[in-house]
């Protein structure tokens, strides 16, 4: 047996753990370099402390761990590691990333890991009255583009438009569209997720519209791709 990787090698090796927490990082985390230390640090946010201790035991200790550290409405991590950040970097990571990073190149088949650190990190499931609705969140418009454009490429779940709210934009999916990519999400790729969304998720799936979707709402491919969670195709 090989030696298993060191921890400051996390975000080197493709695989469906590392594609969700750079989804998070991309989605709630941040990088800096310390001028007057010389540090290079990866932080996370969160006010879910346990998803929290989750990323950082599936991390690890890189070198000089912080715990976890703050409040009741956020916490954070913080990893040093020159490492780490050059990777990052690599990656298409940047300092004060929040309004102009963008959309990063990844491996199809890990695409819905690393979709669903996003969503795990900024992002919304929830009901509007008794629809479902999905919702991602971001400072950058054109991130949020590519992504939908990634999503719609391998679902076949139409690309809602890019949506502008106050500092942010945002993704919406609703009704059958957002049930569908639940399931793709949290459902056909299951990895790492905060617990209380999948929760959101698997409810999701049990919800059936009351009325007849509008034409157009479920696509030929995701009657195709989704067919065990439409409607019966006489009622569509």
């Amino acid at each position: 047996m090989g030696r298993p990787p060191r921890t400051v090698d996390f975000f080197r090796c493709w695989t469906p753990v590392m594609a969700y927490v750079l989804g998070y990082w991309w989605a709630d985390g941040y990088m800096r370099h310390r001028q007057d230390t010389g540090a290079h640090l990866i932080e996370f946010a969160s006010n879910d402390r346990e998803h929290l201790e989750q990323i950082a035991c599936v991390v690890g200790k890189a070198p000089s761990p912080r715990k976890i550290s703050g409040t009741l409405h956020c916490y954070e991590i913080e990893f040093c590691s020159k490492e780490m950040y050059t990777d990052l970097l690599a990656l298409g990571g940047m300092p004060n990333k929040s309004n102009v990073i963008g959309f990063p190149s990844i491996p199809a088949e890990l695409l819905a890991h690393f979709v669903r650190g996003f969503v795990d990190g900024d992002g919304t499931l929830a009901w509007n009255g008794d629809r479902p609705i999905l919702q991602i969140y971001s400072g950058s418009k054109q991130l949020l583009e590519k992504m939908a454009e990634a999503i719609a490429a391998q679902t076949d779940i139409p690309a809602p438009n890019v949506v502008p709210n106050r500092k942010l934009w945002y993704l919406k999916w609703s009704t059958i569209r957002a049930k569908c990519l639940a399931a793709w999400l949290y459902v056909e790729h299951p990895g790492l997720a905060l617990d209380r969304k999948a929760a959101i998720a698997a409810d999701f799936l049990a919800w059936q519209p009351k009325k007849r979707p509008e034409r157009g709402t479920i696509t030929e491919g995701m009657r195709a791709r989704f067919a065990a969670y439409l409607p019966p195709q006489e009622l569509v």
